[in-house]
């Protein structure tokens, strides 16, 4: 039997490296389609800081037996600290829909319309940002700039990685801070003031009893609501945390992103993210 050509050997064995690389650069692709579905669920999150003082202010208007126009609450501030929040989420949800395409080896399809509004240093309300934050924006909005003219391809995916982890990092810290410290204090704020507020109507004199049952059923219901939101919120933000660990994982083997060890590592992180999705959705029930 004859020896095939040196040369179909060569061809054969470029052939399965080709395939390969492209088979493990699909945990790449499976991870960040998890990692962009969890970012997601911000969206579904059925609570913002304009929704905080908006309810705060109908609340005491209540208190004080008053007839308001949602115009008469000066929520100013928490509508400056909901647009913070959207600029960083739409800055980590554009990067992370780009990694999608660009590990497919498919042009990044990407709105920078999303990103024109530059993030600025100050305090919002409740927030903070600083200047490293402001910088860490700017360069991931440099970035999908880059991924949506073309100057990324399947071949620039270790580049993408490389520059943009540091200030990714930084934005997912942010933001995970935000949402879980933030917007949930406000929660916990909301629950105080219904104690106090339901407290005293259980001794008041003025009421009777079924009156008073009646208050205390409703003030239950309304802590129910509020510890299902504050549980949403926890399991979004590990998300956060897991997505961030996940990507630091693919930063530090962003050299060898075909190898298998990476395959098994990042299809850990893709597996955690489906499960807190899963748990996320549950809550929201």
């Amino acid at each position: 039997m004859k020896n095939k050509n040196p040369g179909t050997w060569l061809f054969m064995a470029l052939m399965a490296l080709c395939l390969s690389a492209c088979v493990n650069l699909k945990s790449v692709t499976d991870y960040s389609t998890a990692a962009s579905a969890g970012i997601k669920n911000y969206e579904e999150i059925d609570y913002t800081f304009s929704q905080h003082c908006y309810e705060r202010c109908q609340f005491e208007a209540i208190r004080n037996f008053e007839v308001k126009k949602e115009s008469d609450c000066d929520c100013e501030t928490y509508q400056k600290a909901d647009s913070v929040t959207q600029l960083i989420y739409n800055a980590i949800k554009g990067y992370f829909d780009g990694l999608i395409n660009l590990s497919a080896n498919e042009l990044t399809d990407y709105s920078f319309d999303a990103l024109q509004t530059s993030l600025t240093e100050g305090n919002f309300g409740e927030i903070k940002i600083e200047k490293e934050h402001v910088e860490a924006y700017g360069t991931i909005s440099k970035i999908l700039l880059k991924a949506t003219t073309d100057l990324y391809r399947k071949k620039k995916l270790k580049v993408y990685i490389e520059e943009a982890n540091e200030p990714l990092q930084l934005l997912l810290n942010k933001f995970q801070f935000i949402i879980q410290n933030n917007l949930k204090g406000l929660l916990f704020f909301k629950k105080e003031k219904l104690f106090v507020y339901y407290k005293e109507m259980s001794l008041s004199t003025t009421l009777t009893d079924y009156e008073k049952g009646k208050g205390i059923i409703d003030y239950y219901r309304q802590l129910s609501e509020i510890d299902a939101k504050q549980k949403q919120i926890d399991a979004y933000a590990k998300s956060i945390k897991i997505i961030a660990e996940g990507h630091q994982k693919l930063f530090d083997n962003r050299n060898k992103m075909t190898i298998k060890e990476l395959q098994e590592l990042l299809s850990s992180y893709t597996s955690n993210i489906k499960d807190i999705i899963s748990e996320f959705k549950k809550l929201k029930k």
